[in-house]
Order: C-alpha cells, then structure tokens, then sequence
C-alpha cells in the first residue's frame, strides 16, 4: 500500500454536513436571505466548476469574502500529527474532495496542509463530485498506482463504495454527516485521527505487494 487518499470535510476537518453545519450558518450570519435551496443549487454548482465563487456568492446576493468565509472551517483534532506519522512509515497522502478549488486552496494553506499533502483533487477541477465513479478513476489515473494499494477515507459511506468497487481499500471515518448518507460498510470503521492511523497501519502489509490478485484488487478483496 502506498497512498492514502483523504477526504477533506468531515475528515481532514470537522464538519461533514458543510453547507449545514458551516455554510449556511456563515451566510445567514452575513444576511444573507436566498432560500437555501438556491443556496444549495448555487453551491453544487461552484463546486462542479460550473460557477466561479465570485458568480456563487453573487448567486447568493453577497460580495464576495472567499477568505473571510473560510475562516469558518476547523482542523480535526490530530490532523498533522497523523499525516506526519503515515508519511514517516513511508506513505504518500493526496486529498479527493467535493469543494472549489479556491475554497480548497484557501483552507489548506491556513492549516499548512500543502506542505503535507501534495496531492489535491478538487471537483471542480475534476467536474465530477463524489460519490461519482469518474472521480475515483481520475484520482488513480493521475496516482499511476494499483487500486488496491490505496487506502481511501471518508465520513459517508455513500462515497466509500465506488472506491472498493475499483479494488481500493477503505476507511469510514464517522464525522457528524455519517449516518445521513448510508451505504454499505467499511470493514474498517474509525472515530479519531489517531484511531485511523492504527487502522491504517493494520492494513499496511508489506506482504502485500507480492500478493496483489489479476484483477488488481487485493488478496482479501477489500
């Protein structure tokens, strides 16, 4: 196994639920009064590359404040240290997130991610948001690794099952969006950063990389 592909919302930070929990909160906060459907519409849209965030916060009848908005995210609790800790047992980190690309950018650098992760596919670079298939295959095109040595993690279960579906591993990190997007399960279920580095750590065998099936999925087929 060699890279682990994070999700950024309700993973690398905080909050899942994003536009209802960080958001829409922020927007109602700098009142605004659009019906959050249209917010929400407007939202998927930027984050499809559809709309830039100056056309997204026009969509929404406020200027534009990408940096003041950001300021809105939290880091889950032991991020770098778990990122510097699967980087030490040899492993590369990159990033598979529904977001913009400006959205993206601002955040990580306000929490020194880049300097960890060096890998970031954003949908609306991609045009495609997860829980879309497209999506998994471009991140393992650009990779240019087997899918069963990588280690993929997300807080929905929804968007864990194409990525097995591909012969990649999975990790459900529960956040506060887990239960609202069921799907089948991970064989691997985790709750903490320090908890997902174990879980990590279990699935990285070495012995694996003489055991890889025809197919490219892994032996156990997870």
């Amino acid at each position: 196994m060699k890279v682990v592909v994070f999700d950024a919302m309700g993973v690398l930070y905080r909050y899942g639920d994003v536009q209802g929990r960080v958001l829409i909160p922020y927007l109602r906060a700098q009142g605004c009064h659009a019906p959050e459907q249209d917010i929400r519409k407007a939202y998927r849209a930027a984050t499809l590359g559809r709309l830039t965030t100056d056309g997204f916060w026009a969509a929404v009848g406020l200027t534009a404040r990408d940096e003041h908005y950001c300021q809105e995210h939290r880091l889950t609790e032991g991020t770098l240290e778990a990122l510097d800790e699967l980087a030490g047992a040899g492993l590369e980190a990159a990033c598979l997130s529904n977001d913009t690309a400006a959205w993206s950018a601002l955040v990580r650098r306000r929490f020194g991610l880049e300097r960890r992760i060096r890998r970031w596919f954003i949908s609306s670079g991609l045009r495609v948001r997860k829980p879309d298939p497209a999506a998994y295959e471009a991140v393992l095109d650009a990779l240019n690794v087997p899918a069963w040595q990588v280690v993929f993690v997300d807080d929905r279960p929804v968007n864990l099952a194409p990525a097995r579906a591909l012969g990649m591993r999975t990790v459900l990190f529960r956040s506060d969006d887990t239960d609202a997007h069921p799907a089948p399960g991970s064989p691997h279920e985790v709750g903490s950063m320090r908890e997902l580095v174990a879980a990590v750590r279990r699935i990285h065998r070495p012995m694996d990389a003489g055991r890889a099936s025809p197919t490219g999925r892994s032996p156990d087929g997870s």
